[in-house]
C-alpha cells in the first residue's frame, strides 16, 4: 500500500514538472523577436502587470490617448486594452498597455519624456525626435504615410514599432501630403507593441490528441 501511494506521488509530481516545462517552452520568445519589442529593459509578452506592480509601488492606472485609434474611432484594437495603461514615476516616458485577455504587457507608449534607446538601440530624446531623424533611423518607413479617417495622426509603423506625426488640420489642401513640411515635427508619441496572443498560439490548427 504504501509502495503504491509513493509510485502516485512520483507520478504526479512528474506530470507537475512536464507540465511546468511545457509551460515554460511556450513562453519562451525568440531572441530575434526579443529585441524588437524590448525597451528600457521591458520586453512585451514576458513583462507582467504583477511584475509592474513589485517593481514600481506608485504604480498607477492613467488614461491614454490612443494616437492611431482617438475617441472617434469606432474599432479597437485587440492586442491591448485600449485607452488605459499604467504609469510609475520610476520611468519616465514609458506608460504599459496590457493585453485584453492575458496579465502581459504588450504595448509601451513612449511619450515626450523618454529619454533612452529605441529597440534596435539607437539613442533618442523624443523632445527634440524629428520625423526625418525617424526616417533616417528606418529608412524602410519613408513610403510608409498612414492614417485612420478618425485619426488625429500621421503614422509610420512597421510590425513592432509606430510613430506618430500630428496631422495639421489648418493646413490646406491636405493632399498631396507636403511631405517636406511634416519631416521637420516632432515625434509625438511611439508605440512599441506586439501580439502576445499570435506568439503563444502560432497555429490554430486543432490537435484532439497532441503527441504528448
Amino acid at each position: 500500500m504504501k509502495l503504491k501511494i509513493l509510485f502516485l506521488l512520483l507520478l504526479t509530481n512528474l506530470c507537475y514538472i512536464a507540465r511546468s516545462q511545457n509551460d515554460t517552452e511556450q513562453n519562451q520568445i525568440d531572441t530575434s523577436l526579443a529585441k524588437k519589442i524590448t525597451v528600457s529593459g521591458f520586453c512585451l509578452c514576458q513583462t507582467t502587470l504583477k511584475d509592474l506592480q513589485t517593481l514600481c509601488k506608485d504604480l498607477k492606472q492613467i488614461e491614454v490617448e490612443e494616437m492611431d485609434l482617438s475617441k472617434n474611432c469606432f474599432s479597437q484594437d485587440s492586442r491591448y486594452v485600449n485607452g488605459k495603461g499604467y504609469y510609475s514615476v520610476k520611468y519616465p516616458g514609458l506608460i504599459f498597455q496590457k493585453d485584453q485577455d492575458e496579465d502581459f504587457i504588450s504595448k509601451i507608449r513612449l511619450t515626450k519624456d523618454f529619454n533612452g534607446k529605441l529597440p534596435n538601440g539607437t539613442p533618442i530624446n523624443l523632445k527634440y525626435l524629428l520625423l526625418k531623424d525617424v526616417i533616417k533611423i528606418y529608412p524602410e518607413l519613408s513610403s510608409k504615410w498612414g492614417s485612420r479617417d478618425c485619426s488625429d495622426y500621421w503614422s509610420f509603423s512597421n510590425d513592432t514599432v509606430a510613430f506618430f506625426v500630428k496631422i495639421d488640420k489648418t493646413k490646406k489642401p491636405q493632399f498631396p501630403i507636403d511631405e517636406g513640411y511634416y519631416l521637420n515635427k516632432t515625434i509625438e508619441g511611439i508605440d512599441i507593441l506586439m501580439s502576445c496572443y499570435s506568439i503563444f498560439n502560432k497555429s490554430d490548427e486543432f490537435v484532439l490528441f497532441p503527441a504528448n
